[in-house]
């Protein structure tokens, strides 16, 4: 089974071709403003971090050179202040190293100051941006996919209709060689035996029983008796009642396949297939930025609310549960790409919704825009900011 993608220096293979501008350190956010204003090609990946983050800053890098490195990336122009943590010319050859593919750094105090540092980024911005005009779609195995799977905005349908189709294409992916990534792990307390159940060896077992049961018990610090019912209002209105009866549903956007690891937040994929578990929160634009820095080409997130969230520089393609929703949010054409609630409303079979499903991925895969994407709702990159490590 193969797929048309852009292939990458280092073996990898994007499904988009995207130049982005970031900065080293948040300071440097207006002049990625300016930057992008300038040239429109360019995906400004705005975000709030990069310096004095005691015990965290580790995390930050990996997710800053993860993000960077991602095959949807062809090119970056990344600017560092100079006073930050990381110097941004030593971030700058790490991307490449890791990617392959070209970045152009400057260090505002050290580069002549902000207006010259921008001109030369715009310039060198539009240089990346023609090269990566140049570059075609080759076939490609679906091994080279990583799929990333979320759900926000979760109703009482999600883990019914939305999540099992999910995991309808989950399974598919995996069969086919790939890598699927299933995160939110306060979305899977209550869930631990049956995840560890799964998983390929003990010590893969042992690590989601800990990550599960550490997230109970940091939760359970800040919210007491009140530990159970971590779900929004929006969850509750839409019929939920305890996060145990929403974990159930989430960890079926995981199908049926084995768990072969589970990583860190946006710690690298590597040479990692089938199942694999990624540290993270459920708080959704945190929760795609690890998917993106671990290696997510393209997202599947669910909604039952119609939650109409993207990211920048990936496909998020947007499951709606129920027909209602769908239909409240503008239907065909309207701000969601699949309307799951058919299985209810139409009669539709789960299989034949999880082969619309795999279609509509591969549509995706082959160039196809989301919603999100059709409509530029990207999103920010937002990073999760505390966690114990494994």
């Amino acid at each position: 089974m193969n797929f048309m993608g852009y292939i990458r220096p280092n073996g990898r293979v994007g499904i988009r071709n995207h130049v982005i501008a970031i900065a080293n350190c948040s300071c440097a956010n207006g002049i990625i403003n300016r930057i992008a204003e300038k040239v429109p090609g360019i995906i400004p990946m705005i975000h709030t971090y990069g310096c004095s983050i005691p015990g965290e800053f580790d995390r930050w890098r990996r997710v800053l050179i993860g993000v960077c490195s991602n095959p949807n990336i062809y090119g970056v122009i990344l600017v560092g202040v100079g006073c930050e943590t990381d110097d941004a010319k030593e971030i700058g050859k790490m991307i490449h190293e890791r990617s392959g593919m070209p970045v152009f750094a400057q260090i505002v105090q050290d580069d002549g100051g902000c207006e010259p540092v921008i001109e030369r980024c715009i310039t060198q911005a539009r240089v990346l941006l023609t090269q990566a005009a140049s570059c075609r779609r080759e076939p490609a195995p679906l091994s080279k996919l990583v799929l990333g799977t979320q759900c926000g905005g979760s109703d009482a349908l999600s883990g019914i209709t939305a999540n099992p189709a999910i995991g309808y294409v989950s399974d598919f992916v995996v069969e086919n060689g790939g890598t699927v990534l299933l995160t939110e792990v306060a979305e899977m307390i209550g869930t631990e035996n049956i995840l560890a159940e799964r998983a390929r060896t003990p010590a893969v077992a042992d690590k989601i029983r800990r990550i599960i049961e550490a997230e109970e018990l940091e939760v359970r610090k800040y919210l007491g008796p009140e530990a159970s019912r971590i779900i929004a209002r929006g969850n509750i209105a839409g019929g939920l009642t305890t996060i145990q009866e929403k974990a159930l549903g989430c960890i079926r956007k995981g199908g049926r396949s084995q768990i072969t690891d589970v990583l860190e937040y946006g710690e690298a994929i590597g040479g990692r297939k089938g199942l694999v578990i990624m540290r993270g929160p459920g708080y959704d634009p945190v929760s795609l930025t690890g998917l993106f820095s671990t290696g997510a080409q393209v997202l599947f997130y669910s909604t039952g609310r119609g939650n109409p969230l993207g990211y920048p520089a990936a496909p998020c393609i947007k499951i709606c549960s129920n027909s209602k929703t769908y239909y409240a949010m503008g239907g065909d054409g309207g701000d969601m790409d699949i309307n799951a609630g058919a299985v209810i409303t139409e009669g539709l079979s789960p299989e034949a919704l999880g082969k619309r499903c795999v279609d509509f991925l591969l549509e995706v895969c082959n160039g196809r825009e989301t919603v999100p994407e059709k409509h530029g709702l990207g999103g920010a990159l937002c990073v999760f900011s505390a966690s114990t490590p494994l």
